[in-house]
């Protein structure tokens, strides 16, 4: 199994083709993604990722504390 600890899928630069990123993660044998949320409004996304997706997990943070 492999699980990708810290994407950050979240983030605008996948707002174009997040899903095929995702794809081809597992179609590369990545069986889980824990997309990291690094402020209030990106951890909010974040978790929403994680309801929409199966495979993906998220972690809520303020980053750089």
């Amino acid at each position: 199994m492999l699980i990708d600890s810290h994407a950050h899928l979240e983030m605008k630069e996948f707002d174009s083709d997040r899903e095929e990123v995702i794809e081809r993660a597992r179609q590369a044998g990545v069986d889980y993604i824990i997309t990291v949320g690094t402020n209030l409004a990106l951890s909010r996304k974040a978790l929403s990722l994680a309801h929409q997706y199966k495979n993906i997990y998220a972690t809520i943070g303020i980053h750089p504390h």
